[in-house]
């Protein structure tokens, strides 16, 4: 062994209480690894929802959507309490013939109370609330009817729920009475609707037809008898609700005439008297001395009253219909469908041809639309003075939507439909 090489081994054991470097290769200074990050854990509030795929399938319950906290800071969190059901439910429905769509939801307006409140609308929002409103997206596949719904002010109409209304009635009120106010508020605005008005309505105690009536003899306080299509036992359902005008509305009942209102009608402008048919145990007559109607109300559809205009509606008379010229069918009627070549033609020269204006009315019920007359408000005071009540007429249990639905299908309902929606 060489001198060199002894003094190397006599120097490195003389400092061995040093760490030696270990030796970098090329292949692992270039090298990545991988290192474990932590877990993030994404808070979400869990939802039930009742969906469907298609128009013929089944209506289920869904766990899939969630909603993620912290929310947006400009929305609110709802958990629903009571959802009410309205045509429009079906009509979507009906429009989504296969399941490509995936998941869509049910309900277009509910009531509940607020859960989370986003940061900037804390001023005029706060956790607690019992609220109630209208949930309309149906477009986007989104639906009331689940436990709980992330609303946008700025959209979404929504209300605080006065003590003097219940959840339940709260729940199918601003839909039906926001088409109703609508509609008389265009017609005051266009000149139509005046404390003398002769007013004819199709369909008395649809639910739209109900909040009509009412506004019509409470708000706009038009003085004579209102003369109302319905059903053979209609009558003593509006007069139970509405006794403080019962004697001011004229009945007709479309079921004595197969649905051909227009002949009784005919008849009782020609002889200026009515059966009055609420009074089965004698024969008697309502005299009738109002003339020809100066609005037509029409919330059933069809064009037996339409074939008539001209000897039922003044010349410079309105004819508003929520439906068309074809009588409502829950089963098939499609929403936003478009209306047959005859509507569209009184749409562009009914007054001009049949000398009143005709008006096929679809009511858009978003915050956007109440900027010309706070509609959203002004129901809700409505509601909160008694000016208006919701009539219900069934309330289901959300596990038997089904039945809620077959329901409706029929055509019968005299009031709102309500379902209970259960926590999760």
């Amino acid at each position: 062994m060489s001198a060199n090489t002894t003094t190397r081994l006599h120097a490195v054991s003389l400092a061995k209480d040093k760490s030696v470097p270990r030796t970098i290769y090329s292949e692992d200074a270039n090298k990545l690894q991988r290192v474990a990050r932590p877990l993030r854990n994404v808070k979400h509030i869990p939802i039930k929802a009742q969906v469907f795929y298609s128009k013929d399938g089944p209506t289920e319950f869904s766990y899939e959507k969630k909603i993620r906290t912290p929310i947006p800071k400009d929305k609110i969190v709802v958990q629903v309490k009571h959802v009410g059901l309205n045509p429009v439910d079906l009509k979507i429905r009906n429009g989504y013939a296969n399941a490509v769509y995936g998941q869509v939801g049910l309900g277009r307006e509910y009531s509940g109370v607020v859960t989370h409140v986003g940061s900037d609308v804390q001023f005029a929002w706060h956790e607690g609330d019992e609220v109630f409103g209208i949930y309309y997206h149906p477009h986007l596949g989104n639906g009331a009817l689940q436990s709980s719904i992330l609303v946008d002010p700025k959209v979404d109409p929504i209300l605080l729920r006065p003590d003097t209304i219940s959840e339940i009635d709260a729940s199918a009120s601003l839909y039906c009475l926001g088409t109703a106010f609508n509609i008389l508020d265009r017609l005051q605005r266009d000149k139509f609707l005046k404390s003398d008005s002769n007013i004819l309505v199709n369909g008395g105690t649809s639910s739209v037809g109900m909040f009509a009536i009412q506004l019509l003899k409470r708000h706009y306080k038009v003085s004579k008898k209102i003369v109302i299509v319905t059903s053979s036992n209609g009558p003593d359902i509006l007069k139970k609700n509405f006794s403080d005008f019962a004697n001011e509305m004229i009945f007709i009942n479309y079921l004595t005439c197969r649905g051909k209102a227009s002949k009784p009608l005919r008849k009782m402008l020609d002889e200026e008297k009515i059966e009055d048919y609420t009074n089965p145990n004698e024969e008697t007559f309502l005299e009738y001395d109002q003339g020809k109607f100066d609005i037509v109300l029409d919330f059933v559809g069809g064009y037996d009253i339409l074939s008539y205009s001209s000897t039922l509606i003044h010349g410079k008379g309105c004819y508003v219909t929520t439906v068309g010229d074809y009588v409502s069918n829950y089963n098939t009627d499609i929403f936003n469908s478009w209306d047959n070549p005859s509507a569209n033609a009184r749409k562009l020269f009914g007054s001009v041809i049949w000398k009143y204006t005709y008006i096929s009315y679809n009511f858009d019920p978003t915050v956007k639309s109440a900027a010309k007359n706070d509609w959203i408000n002004k129901c809700g005071q409505f509601l909160e003075d008694g000016t208006v009540k919701c009539v219900v007429d069934q309330v289901y249990d959300w596990k038997d939507t089904v039945k809620a639905f077959d329901y409706m299908r029929t055509q019968r309902a005299q009031g709102k439909i309500v379902l209970n929606v259960e926590i999760f």
